[in-house]
């Protein structure tokens, strides 16, 4: 019965349509009886049934027929085989038996759509099979309708999609997540902010875009190995995720810096889980038998009191992050309407830079360094000046964020050292002997593994013994880059005759292990502690030129205006001054004049 049926769903369908013409064209010649006819009809029957069943045996495919409000009336032996349901068992809503229970309404909520409007099927569930395990599969159907448009059949079939859906699957996910922390990558982060943003305007709701960037990240690489600085991420990665309570949504946006946001209905609750938030970073880092407390700058920026979008948001809680690590690091800022006027000046202060480089407007200015014992020029330090058109000379601090800049703090530094090496070169040739001049080296330009190799070819090229020069460095320096590499730069440049000067010593982190460690020849007592001196100034005055006596260093005093300090210092014994009370920087021509006024006295 059931195959009579199958023939006559084949038939209206169309289906072995050509084979049956072919049949009853020779079954209708005339002298053929009405039995041959009969006989005729039922091997081509029989034939259609065969390539019916070779045809899906070979196919991966399992095979369903349904009513039209979705009962299954049949499905092929492979469905039942793989399920281990029988054939009364998946008749009606049986079927759904072995569909995962968290997909049920969906399939259910599809069929009545469908039922009504008649649309094709292709859908994906999860079906229980044999063993009790699910694996993904795709369903797909299409309606069999009758000349008025009512749907009398749904045939469909059955696809395994299993592996290639973890396949994509996997593929999606490394797309989404950071392949180190596993948390959100960068786009997939700001994809969900702005979905949370909307889904807040719609609610009325606030969100907290928070913004971490780990202090001295590169430290932990550097002392304890990349393993180590791997496993603080992933760390930090846990910690967040674990104070990150829903609605929530945590994302590495790149190397150290990480982001969280935070939906919540009112700003109080809000409050409370950027307290947990900041919380879940106090406790130190353990990692073996290591353990590290790691700061972090964080800034925050609030929907829809800082902005009316996702991309609004994180330009300033960026904003608020900058202002973060520009205070010190360790710290949390909020962000603020004079944060964007900051960073206009800030961009301003990079275009200004960029531009005074490429119309070649650096120039050096020199302040002498006088020896106290004898008033004497005994060396110059070179100041950056650049040339404004209209406003003549102006100062470093018209551009001081471009030495913060990796690539204009390079820039800058290397055009003064072509700029002071030519002037040297002028001065050789005059016969003038002005005592070592000391550059300076941004913290920046110490970072490359070649520095020291560059500014010794730079001397060679400008035919300038290194002799003639002295390094100004800083404890950013030390701060940024590990004591490997400084070691190394500072031993290379002291062995081809550079000497070393540390400078602004005792305002920050340059200690007296940095003297232990590395060859240093001068010791710059910073101007804060010469100029208005109150007791506790002074005596760090003292200490710092006798451990320079100790340890055989000269020390020099900045920011001298005074006789009365120039007095003091010659007293306490300090060697050099420098100041105002001496000479303001000169251009290259006053060089020249200072020291033949003083070769005339």
């Amino acid at each position: 019965m059931e195959r009579l049926e199958a023939h006559d769903d084949w038939k209206r369908e169309g289906l072995g349509e050509g084979l049956l013409e072919r049949s009853e064209s020779r079954v209708n010649q005339p002298g053929d009886a009405d039995h041959d006819r009969a006989l005729w009809l039922e091997q081509t029957s029989r034939e259609l049934e065969q390539r019916y069943q070779y045809t899906i045996a070979l196919s991966p495919l399992v095979v369903w027929t349904a009513w039209p409000n979705g009962d299954i009336l049949d499905i092929d032996e492979a469905g039942l085989a793989r399920t281990g349901l029988s054939m009364g068992e998946v008749r009606g809503q049986g079927f759904f038996a072995a569909v995962h229970p968290d997909d049920r309404q969906s399939v259910a909520t599809m069929w009545r759509r469908n039922a009504s409007l008649g649309h094709p099927i292709d859908n994906e569930v999860r079906m229980r099979m044999r063993d009790g395990s699910y694996r993904w599969h795709r369903s797909r159907a299409a309606p069999l309708k009758d000349a008025s448009g009512k749907i009398l059949r749904w045939y469909g079939t059955i696809e395994d999609i299993h592996d290639r859906k973890l396949a994509a699957d996997a593929v999606r996910w490394a797309a989404d997540h950071d392949s180190l922390t596993g948390i959100w990558a960068r786009a997939a982060f700001l994809t969900g902010l702005e979905r949370a943003v909307e889904r807040a305007a719609e609610a009325g709701s606030v969100v907290a875009l928070m913004l971490f960037d780990l202090d001295n990240f590169k430290q932990v690489n550097d002392r304890f190995g990349h393993d180590t600085g791997d496993a603080l991420l992933k760390d930090v990665a846990v910690r967040l995720s674990g104070a990150a309570e829903e609605p929530a949504m945590v994302g590495r946006l790149g190397g150290d810096e990480f982001a969280l946001f935070l939906a919540r209905p009112d700003s109080a609750r809000l409050a409370a889980a950027i307290d947990r938030a900041v919380a879940a970073l106090d406790t130190p880092f353990r990692y073996g038998a290591i353990t590290y407390h790691c700061r972090s700058s964080i800034g925050v920026a609030f929907y829809p009191a800082d902005g009316a979008d996702g991309d609004t948001l994180r330009k300033n809680a960026d904003l608020a992050l900058y202002d973060a690590k520009a205070e010190g690091g360790g710290t949390l800022c909020y962000f603020r309407g004079e944060l964007r006027l900051q960073m206009q000046q800030r961009l301003s202060m990079l275009s200004i830079a960029r531009d005074a480089l490429d119309r070649d407007l650096i120039l050096p200015y020199y302040q002498p360094k006088i020896e106290l014992g004898t008033g004497r020029i005994a060396g110059f330090e070179a100041l950056l000046r650049w040339s404004h058109p209209g406003r003549g000379v102006q100062l470093p601090a018209t551009i001081a964020v471009a030495f913060d800049d990796p690539e204009l703090a390079i820039a800058l530094g290397e055009r003064m050292q072509e700029k002071v090496f030519a002037d040297i070169r002028g001065w050789r040739e005059r016969g003038l002997d002005t005592g070592r001049i000391a550059i300076n080296a941004s913290a920046m330009e110490f970072r490359g593994a070649d520095f020291a190799a560059k500014l010794i070819a730079r001397l060679a090229a400008f035919d300038v013994p290194a002799t003639c020069i002295e390094l100004e460095i800083t404890e950013g320096v030390f701060f940024d880059n590990s004591d490997a590499h400084v070691r190394r730069t500072i031993s290379t440049l002291h062995d081809a005759g550079i000497t070393i000067a540390l400078d602004d010593f005792g305002t920050g982190y340059a200690s007296l292990a940095h003297l232990r460690q590395f060859p240093v020849d001068v010791l710059k007592i910073d101007r804060s502690f010469v100029q208005a001196p109150t007791a506790c100034d002074w005596t760090i005055v003292r200490a710092i030129i006798g451990l320079g006596k100790g340890l055989g260093i000269k020390t020099v005093a900045e920011g001298v205006e005074t006789n009365e300090r120039r007095d003091a210092l010659l007293n306490d014994g300090c060697d050099f001054a420098q100041g105002y009370l001496f000479s303001p920087p000169v251009a290259s021509t006053g060089v020249v004049g200072l020291l033949e006024a003083e070769r005339a006295r």
